[in-house]
């Protein structure tokens, strides 16, 4: 471990480490001061002097009085530009001066992404930075990060800001404050920066409030808006770092003071960016490869669920390790191509995915077990992001490719067991009804219960070479082998064996008839209760499935699963279903002994 002494900075890049996602980054003109590019005002300036020029007039040695004296107003970017030109392309042509690089200065690396914005997006592709604020109009920063893979949300107007996805469900939200260059409504003079709309005071107010601060290259000075925003934020729960290069103003004072924030001087936001980026990565090899146990990982779920004030962390804890499993499922580890699939590799290959899935799926059923309403999305967003592989992932030898949905499988299973053990159908909502798969060849999402289910993963006999005894004689093996490993599993929550079979059959049955009802399809998939109950109807007896069924009918529209949207909340459209199926199931089971 570093030695910590003194050094600012390593204290920052732990700080960084320990709490990824907690920390937004405010973002000013200095961060692309190396890139070349000119501040607002700069432009302004320089405009104006283009204006001049043409008029054949001389405005040095102070071009905005020159402005201010010929036209009667202080100068304004839009109307400045609308004096000079008169199509779009025009105003195309002059920005691009401003913002986009020549081959030359290309040549001289100038108007492309610093060795700061670099090391920001690969922090941001590592997890710890998620929240980016900048004064800046350029695009600098959302080029660094599009290099890294990574499509940010970007808000440049209140109309985006409006019809944004709530930053909770972002990779990386990108706020330019004062608009983005292409845009005129840029802010850039003293009246304009002044005032914000109520829309952007109101995020701001929540970003200030969920999040820490780490300010660099802004000076605080001409910004009324935002300092005011930043020093009507009562919470200080989490720190604020400010890096500083050079004195800093009265105004940057008083936000320290405010928000009892750490100086840390540094020679320029290059140096301190790539020098944040080394240390915590050599932070993140010093702790591989301790992987978070599966204790440690639901212990944090229990105790993120049950603090609001922990939504981002709960939010980021959950993407990390989905970004994990979803990494090692798409990796050279499961070739798809020049391998012999025989029995045991099959096995093998599943034994494998259960293990890299293990922790995931242990926090997913804490989630769907305990977590409310609020938190269901999550359930959904990390079936989506499993099931929804690479296009190259297609091709292959066919069982492999079906069975990379295997941890989706589980997933689902697990997930969906813990709901109805807790009666949470909101959370069964959302792993059946709300979770989708992207068709990697035409583009178009799909129900994900039409690709996740036991037949469609393991099909064309690959069902009976599943890892339980005697499969290869079983009707439904992957469901009872399934049956076997998510019990010990989901003991914890369900310690009775026979009450978790139950449940276990509830699921599979809800499953079958919720892929009717979403695909149109009658050919549902069966699991192990098709086995359980084949007799029952036959003996005169009620199986839990038919106590089920009755509750629906006589409960009618207060029936919790239609409340929540299955079958369209219709007990008719339900009973239905339920005839349809139960033809399906007579069809299957006929000539069972």
């Amino acid at each position: 471990m570093f030695a910590m002494k003194d050094d600012p900075i390593i204290k920052l890049a732990l700080s960084i480490h320990s709490n990824p996602g907690i920390y937004a980054l405010l973002l000013g003109s200095g961060l692309s001061r190396s890139a070349g590019i000119p501040t607002g005002w700069d432009i302004v300036l320089d405009l104006i002097r283009k204006l001049a020029a043409l008029k054949k007039e001389q405005p040095e040695p102070d071009p905005e009085t020159w402005y201010k004296e010929k036209f009667g107003e202080p100068p304004e970017y839009s109307k400045l530009l609308d004096m000079l030109t008169s199509t779009p392309a025009e105003r195309m042509a002059i920005l691009k001066t401003y913002f986009e690089p020549s081959d030359e200065e290309k040549e001289q690396g100038l108007k492309i992404p610093t060795p700061a914005h670099k090391a920001i997006a690969k922090l941001v592709k590592l997890g710890y930075f998620r929240m980016i604020l900048t004064t800046n109009f350029d695009r600098l920063l959302e080029k660094a990060l599009q290099d890294e893979g990574i499509e940010p949300d970007v808000i440049s107007s209140e109309d985006d800001l409006k019809g944004a996805l709530p930053y909770i469900h972002s990779k990386c939200y990108v706020v330019k404050l004062h608009g983005d260059y292409l845009d005129t409504r840029i802010k850039n003079t003293s009246s304009e920066l002044a005032e914000y709309s109520p829309e952007l005071n109101a995020f701001l107010d929540r970003v200030f409030d969920d999040f820490g601060l780490i300010i660099c290259g802004w000076s605080g000075t001409w910004d009324t808006a935002l300092r005011n925003a930043i020093l009507r934020c009562p919470n200080r729960r989490f720190s604020t770092y400010w890096l500083a290069r050079g004195k800093l103003s009265e105004e940057a004072k008083e936000i320290i003071h405010h928000r009892r924030a750490k100086v840390i001087n540094i020679e320029s936001a290059d140096q301190i960016f790539t020098d944040l980026l080394e240390k915590i990565e050599a932070l993140r090899e010093i702790e591989h490869p301790h992987p978070l146990s599966t204790e440690i990982a639901v212990s944090l779920v229990k105790k993120y669920l049950s603090d609001p004030l922990h939504h981002i962390r709960l939010h980021d804890l959950i993407h990390e390790e989905t970004e994990k499993v979803y990494r090692e499922i798409i990796s050279d580890r499961f070739p798809l191509t020049n391998v012999e699939v025989t029995k045991e590799f099959f096995q093998k290959r599943m034994h494998e995915y259960e293990t890299i899935t293990e922790i995931l799926l242990k926090m997913f059923s804490t989630i769907s077990y305990f977590g409310q309403k609020e938190h269901s999305y999550l359930l959904t967003k990390v079936l989506n992001r499993l099931s929804s592989l690479p296009r190259e992932r297609d091709t292959g030898i066919v069982p492999l490719i079906k069975l990379q949905y295997y941890p989706s499988l589980l997933l689902l299973y697990a997930g969906a067991i813990s709901a109805l053990a807790a009666n949470k159908y909101s959370n069964l909502r959302a792993i059946l009804l709300d979770s989708q798969y992207r068709n990697p060849l035409l583009g178009e999402k799909k129900p994900l219960i039409s690709k996740v289910y036991t037949w469609a993963v393991f099909s064309d006999g690959w069902h009976k070479m599943v890892p339980l005894e005697n499969a290869e004689i079983k009707y439904t093996p992957v469901s009872e082998y399934l049956n076997e490993i998510l019990y010990e599993y989901l003991a914890d929550y369900l310690p009775d064996r026979q009450e978790f079979n139950e449940i276990f059959d509830l699921f599979e049955y809800i499953l079958s008839l919720t892929y009717i009802d979403l695909t149109g399809n009658i050919r549902a998939p069966y699991g192990f209760f098709a086995w359980r109950y084949k007799d029952y109807e036959e003996d005169k007896r009620k199986s839990p499935l038919d106590e089920f069924i009755g509750q629906v009918i006589q409960q009618r529209s207060e029936a919790e699963i239609l409340k929540v949207g299955f079958f369209k909340g219709s007990v008719e459209k339900f009973k239905e279903i339920v005839e349809k199926y139960k033809s399906r199931l007579k069809e299957v089971t006929k000539e069972w002994l």
